[in-house]
């Protein structure tokens, strides 16, 4: 079947007006293109972007990280790092993972790496006062090592860095430590039908401890006679260990009821120094004082003694000297 409009004449004014509404069409589509470029090019331009972490990064590698996300990188200031090295970013604001617009700018401080610190002399302090000097400066107590010596226990005899050495902060120090003297076997000595005095006088150099005094009742002995003693004669023992004993009383003896009396000990000049106070009367021996003290400082101590007593002064471990307990 044939098109009815097939070879239809088009008339000038019909011609004229298609060459019209197509050159409408082509505006119009360019205005449409036109507008979704323009469109596309705001949402773009207003498109939340996700900040890039630039932490670590030299400052040519931020800005390009930054650049490529049409971010723009501000240098806020340079500060001490010990954790970032120099050269390298060590905060960013906004941080990482954040969302923000195009061309905004984040702010960046840049690391002088980690501060040199000047090494002190902590050798001769005890332990605590060197952990305090060293983490005042922003230094560490490293390895702790130990070595019998007769510098009192717990006393710095050498450190790793030494003195006057410029480290990073935070670097530790490592420092060798005082055990004190070695420990030494000794004989127990026969001991017994001796007045107890004497078996402490004896005793002490050895840095033995009386724990226990046991009394009992004899009135054909001297009040305060050893009776029997532990360890036994001839045992090994060491130093610090503790020993006890029977002594003799005699039924009306005053001194074995309890007394109220004082331990009165001014600190000589010079350095500050532990002050440990051992008081030693017929029950034994008991520490009752051993705190750090200042030159010229007054101690005066209450204590319930029972029979004659005797207090022993020690200055950082060292005996210093006996005072008698009236």
């Amino acid at each position: 079947m044939k098109n009815p409009f097939q070879n239809v004449p088009i008339t000038p004014s019909e011609l004229k007006l298609l060459k019209k509404a197509g050159k409408l069409l082509g505006q119009f589509t360019l205005v449409i293109l036109f507008t979704g470029i323009l469109a596309m090019s705001i949402m773009k331009k207003h498109q939340p972007m996700i900040v890039p972490k630039i932490i670590g990064m030299d400052q040519k590698q931020a800005e390009s990280a930054l650049r490529s996300k049409g971010l723009i990188m501000q240098i806020n200031r340079q500060q001490y790092d010990d954790r970032i090295p120099a050269g390298l970013i060590s905060s960013q604001i906004p941080r990482a993972n954040s969302y923000v617009k195009r061309g905004q700018t984040v702010v960046v401080v840049i690391s002088k790496g980690n501060p040199k610190v000047k090494v002190p002399s902590v050798i001769g302090e005890a332990l605590p006062e060197a952990q305090v000097s060293l983490t005042g400066i922003h230094l560490k107590v490293g390895h702790e090592s130990l070595m019998h010596s007769t510098e009192p226990e717990n006393t710095v005899l050498a450190q790793i860095p030494e003195e006057d050495e410029l480290v990073d902060s935070a670097t530790e120090v490592d420092l060798l430590i005082s055990d004190g003297m070695p420990s030494m076997s000794f004989l127990m000595p026969d001991l017994q039908h001796k007045p107890l005095e004497n078996a402490f006088k004896l005793l002490r150099p050895a840095g033995i401890t009386i724990q226990k005094i046991t009394s009992e009742i004899h009135d054909d002995l001297d009040s305060a006679t050893v009776i029997s003693q532990n360890p036994l004669p001839g045992t090994h023992i060491q130093s610090k260990d503790g020993v006890s004993f029977v002594v003799s009383a005699k039924s009306a003896d005053s001194s074995l009821k309890a007394r109220y009396s004082k331990v009165i000990f001014d600190m000589p000049e010079g350095n500050p120094k532990r002050l440990q106070i051992d008081v030693f009367d017929q029950t034994g021996t008991q520490t009752i004082y051993n705190k750090m003290e200042s030159p010229k400082d007054h101690v005066e101590l209450g204590v319930s003694v029972t029979g004659k007593a005797v207090a022993e002064i020690y200055l950082n471990q060292q005996f210093l000297e006996e005072l008698p307990i009236e």
